[in-house]
């Protein structure tokens, strides 16, 4: 597994490659014999049918699970059937149709296991993972060449989240491109049974073709099916969800829940399972699942209405990841990894306090501006050119429980919708065009010249983002987004030793990695005075279509400890306060807050970004504490 220390450099040219394009859906039809139009007919047997991951496979034998597993070629069809659809592998129950992903593997902890492997491909050699005992040390890996086939018999070793699967045709994935749907759940419940829970895969099917803008037409899937086809869950308020999720795909994917929180109880990958004790079960808005890795989670619904849970990397949910003619969102923005969930209708828990709050907030555009095209500003009229034409927008200070009203005007010549990224409020203002919803209201795709009001109810003090939800691969490219700070309801917010740091996009189109990305629009920042003693607190908010950052403090060049206080706006309790001398690194969607308390002075440095050759920097001069009565 991936480093939280480490974002390799191809990564991050990747990650800066794309976004400077503009994907979208090619209107050619790819050539290559992949790919499956609309309408064509297929035999029945070709089939790749959606896992719903409710069935488990195999047959008992006493205390034995046997299962007998092809891998198969067939036709998936990421939105169902007529199409459109592309060619892929994908595992099977031997005598029935092939699924993506694969047959769920759950047994109880202890269970024996009698798999049996068939490569079913008549033209490529495939590679097993995942069909052994965990832990392992070291991942399994048994190769078969086409039509051979293998017995694995193991014990199912620890209770646990996990994945296994096939990579066709070489030892690496990313020889062949991303033939991801060779992948399926195996869960290992507690002794004691399986609890009432629900199992999500994520798997990427991709084509490189240079003729896209991108370089690829690819698909991306939540249990066999792309959004807006993928399952629509039905809750009721207070009815607890566990969810297993599994990124049975190489890359990264951040994934975020509208409107709740949910505590992450377990992590683990292919081989291992890592559950937290109580004192260490983290509560986020937005996970950050790398390649292979799996999680385990549990929330609560507290109030109803139409919610999201996606992947935040924006270009896993725009339009570039549907196949050609294939379906998307009616408003035409969202694909790939996304599932809506209906919370009925129920009690809220949602408070309020005092009078209320409005505010006007401006989306702006300027197709002139080498830096940003789109804007946030609160008076686009009055205030000069150099406060309106900035990215990002202003940091939004608001106070728990008071109720904020806050209209969006746009002065776009598109349509614009916010999203209130880690509040807890009403479904109708969570900011998804034409989706979010509750009370019979809906938040709407803006017009242009039109405006919408939207109602924040801030229940707890911390470090959130708002941000664009439509469009979003050039609208936040273009620098619609900007922080929030909540404070407690006695909390004097002072600038002197509260810090904000957006870290995103600085230019709409760059060169260079220092010209696409920064802290608060800029690379370059302002040296900070303070004394030694005082304590400041560092709010970190990450945002863009692809990016990461983290913080380093050093004095005298060497790492100097930063407090870890928070995590997408819920403050740790005491166990998880700990020390670090170099943050994780965030990705898309996740805020961070430290305290930084210099006891002697000198120069110290802060540095901002993925790693520290790509990191903004900036001056701390810590002066001797003045003496008491002097």
């Amino acid at each position: 597994m991936q480093s939280d220390r480490t974002l390799p450099a191809l990564a991050l040219a990747l990650a800066l490659a794309l976004a400077q394009t503009t994907p979208s859906v090619a209107q050619h039809l790819p050539t290559h014999p992949t790919y499956v139009p609309s309408g064509m007919v297929v035999s029945a047997d070709s089939v790749i049918q959606a896992n719903d991951n409710r069935a488990p496979a195999g047959t008992w034998n006493g205390d034995t699970l046997v299962v007998v597993l092809d891998v198969r070629r067939g036709v998936l069809y990421p939105n169902g059937e007529p199409g459109p659809g592309v060619r892929a592998e994908a595992f099977a129950e031997a005598g029935r149709p092939m699924s993506v992903p694969g047959p769920l593997l759950r047994v109880p902890q202890g269970t024996t296991i009698d798999a049996t492997v068939r490569n079913a491909l008549p033209d490529s050699s495939i590679t097993l993972f995942g069909f052994a005992r965990r832990p392992s040390a070291t991942p399994d890996s048994v190769r078969l060449a086409p039509g051979e086939s293998t017995r694995l018999t193991f014990t199912s070793g620890q209770a646990g989240t996990y994945l296994y699967g096939a990579i066709i045709g070489g030892t690496e994935i990313r020889e062949v491109g991303e033939r991801e749907t060779a992948a399926g759940a195996f869960i290992v419940d507690p002794a004691e049974g399986a609890l009432d829970d629900r199992v999500l895969v994520i798997n990427i099917w991709s084509q490189p073709d240079s003729t896209y803008e991108h370089g690829a037409f690819e698909t991306l899937l939540i249990n066999g099916r792309s959004f807006p086809d993928t399952e629509r869950m039905v809750t009721d308020v207070g009815e607890a969800q566990s969810w297993h999720v599994i990124n049975a795909s190489r890359r990264v994917h951040p994934m975020h829940l509208h409107g709740f929180y949910y505590d992450v109880l377990a992590r683990g990958t292919a081989t291992e399972n890592h559950a937290l004790p109580d004192s260490l079960v983290q509560k986020v808005v937005t996970e950050v699942m790398r390649g292979q890795t799996t999680m385990y989670m549990r929330w609560v619904p507290e109030r109803e209405g139409a919610w999201l849970f996606h992947c935040h990397l924006s270009f896993h949910v725009s339009p570039n990841v549907q196949l050609p003619d294939g379906k998307m969102h009616h408003n035409g923005h969202m694909a790939g990894l996304v599932m809506g969930i209906d919370v009925q209708p129920g009690p809220s828990d949602l408070i309020e306090r005092g009078e209320p709050r409005h505010l006007t907030l401006h989306t702006l555009q300027f197709d002139d501006n080498p830096l940003h095209r789109y804007a946030f500003a609160f008076d686009p009229v009055h205030d000069p050119d150099s406060t309106v034409r900035t990215a990002p927008g202003p940091v939004l200070v608001m106070r728990q429980y008071e109720p904020t009203f806050v209209t969006v005007k746009n002065g776009m010549d598109q349509p614009a919708g916010v999203h209130w990224h880690g509040l807890e409020l009403d479904a109708w203002a969570d900011g998804v065009p034409d989706f979010s919803a509750s009370h019979g209201k809906m938040s709407p795709a803006i017009a242009p010249a039109d405006s919408f009001t939207y109602k924040l109810t801030l229940m707890r003090p911390g470090t959130f983002m708002y941000h664009s939800h439509l469009n979003d691969i050039d609208q936040l490219r273009g620098g619609l987004y900007g922080a929030i700070v909540v404070l407690g309801e006695e909390e004097v917010f002072n600038p002197e030793t509260d810090h904000v740091y957006m870290w995103g996009r600085r230019r709409y189109r760059a060169q260079s990695f220092q010209e696409a990305l920064g802290a608060n629009g800029t690379w370059e920042q302002p040296d900070i005075t303070t004394t030694a003693g005082t304590t400041h607190r560092l709010r970190l908010a990450v945002m863009a279509p692809v990016t990461a950052a983290r913080f380093l403090m050093t004095k005298d060049g060497q790492p100097y400890p930063l407090l870890a206080i928070a995590k997408d706006g819920a403050d740790f309790p005491p166990a998880q306060r700990t020390n670090v001398m170099e943050t994780r690194i965030y990705r898309e969607g996740e805020t961070a807050d430290f305290l930084f308390t210099p006891l002697e002075p000198g120069t110290y440095e802060l540095q901002i970004g993925p790693v520290a050759e790509l990191s903004v920097r900036q001056r701390w001069l810590v002066t001797a504490a003045l003496l008491s009565g002097k």
